[in-house]
């Protein structure tokens, strides 16, 4: 009972509470106070605004990076495509110096990897089977001339070889390659090749683009602009802008998609996507001694491999001038061609077959690695004629 507040102390303690009574909530915390005085409420606010558009930034960022990083790899793409269209030939190793053929059984390597000495005999009229000779020397060069690839450049070079060893030449253009191997006794055979893709938007910018002929011939009237430029995008066809004729052989003026194939072949029409004319053009293709390779003639080892093979020295890659030539480059470096990443994505589906054919041709060397096992030239390769001549040149 000691312990218990007397009546005169109770009822102070309940005056005291009526008058202050306990509050409902805790005072703030301390940091509290310091957060609200360092942050009042306009500038928190504010801190609220910059801080969504510093995420509206970095998103920014990020979109911008992904942009540059989708451009880099269309860029890259570009580039792949661009330096297969030039063609390093870089291809795996286990196609190095393999490309074994079954026709014709006698020449088991592309003549552009491994160009051969070999006489093509006729020995049956009835087959047309072919035989070949060792033995017997060249008295005749027949050269099947490409265009865009480097023929006028190959032409004087042969005809540097033919009066070296006094021996005849042909020359065949704007045609196909209607000889038949062995047809003429002691013929060497050769002809060029360069990336189909190339070659058709080279032959665009020189025939194509503008009309040579009215640039020679009416020089005064008609001169190249960028307004009677025609589109590379309708450089499309077989014939250049239009179709090759189906019923008759094919003739190589004009041409835009698979034209190695219509040279060696002959057909410039397909009902097979060019299966029947492909095998054709690679079995005749095959049985040539030598085939120049565009992308090479830039390698000096290749040019003394060349030149050693027809025993002259010093005669390749001589300057040249062809029709039409200095009259389309001028125009072009008037008006330069700008050629779109869709046209040449365009042109490599056009030209599947033509690649193919192309690169079963010439994917035999390594940029890094590229060794010429090529033969050279003896005394007996090459017979003398008593009078030698060039014929089929028309410039």
């Amino acid at each position: 009972d000691h312990l218990r507040p007397s009546t005169s102390t109770a009822h102070l303690i309940i005056n005291f509470t009526q008058r202050h009574p306990t509050p409902t909530t805790l005072p703030p915390h301390p940091s509290e106070c310091l957060s609200a005085m360092m942050f009042p409420p306009s500038l928190a606010s504010r801190t609220q605004r910059f801080e969504r558009s510093l995420s509206l930034h970095r998103l920014l960022r990020l979109i911008s990076f992904v942009t540059v990083v989708f451009f880099a790899i269309q860029l890259w793409s570009f580039a792949i495509v661009s330096s297969n269209a030039k063609h390093n030939l870089r291809f795996p190793p286990n196609h190095l110096h393999t490309k074994k053929r079954k026709t014709p059984a006698a020449l088991q390597f592309s003549p552009a990897c491994h160009p051969h000495y070999k006489v093509g005999i006729i020995g049956d009229n009835r087959t047309g089977s072919t035989t070949w000779s060792t033995s017997l020397p060249f008295t005749r060069i027949y050269f099947y001339h490409v265009r865009k690839a480097g023929g006028t450049m190959l032409r004087k070079f042969l005809k540097k070889v033919s009066l070296t060893h006094n021996i005849h030449l042909e020359i065949q253009e704007n045609k196909y390659a209607r000889e038949e191997i062995g047809s003429h006794p002691g013929t060497m055979y050769v002809s060029n090749l360069r990336d189909p893709v190339e070659r058709s938007i080279s032959h665009f910018k020189y025939e194509g683009r503008w009309n040579c002929r009215q640039m020679i011939k009416n020089a005064s009237q008609y001169i190249p602009t960028l307004q009677n430029a025609k589109n590379v995008d309708d450089w499309d066809q077989t014939g250049g802008f239009v179709s090759s004729p189906c019923d008759q052989p094919f003739s190589f003026n004009e041409c835009a998609v698979n034209c190695y194939i219509q040279s060696f072949s002959g057909h410039g029409c397909s009902r097979d996507d060019w299966k029947t004319q492909f095998t054709l053009a690679q079995e005749r293709l095959f049985q040539y001694n030598l085939i120049f390779v565009y992308e090479r003639f830039k390698d000096p080892n290749y040019v003394k491999a060349i030149e050693q093979f027809f025993g002259v020295d010093k005669a390749f890659n001589q300057e040249s001038n062809y029709w039409c030539g200095p009259e389309a480059k001028q125009a072009n470096r008037l008006y330069p061609l700008t050629t779109k990443f869709e046209s040449i994505l365009k042109l490599e589906h056009l030209n599947a077959m033509d690649t193919r054919f192309y690169k079963e041709a010439a994917s035999c060397w390594d940029d890094d690695v590229a060794e010429y096992s090529f033969p050279k030239a003896s005394a007996d390769t090459f017979a003398p004629q008593n009078i030698s001549k060039i014929t089929g040149d028309a410039y």
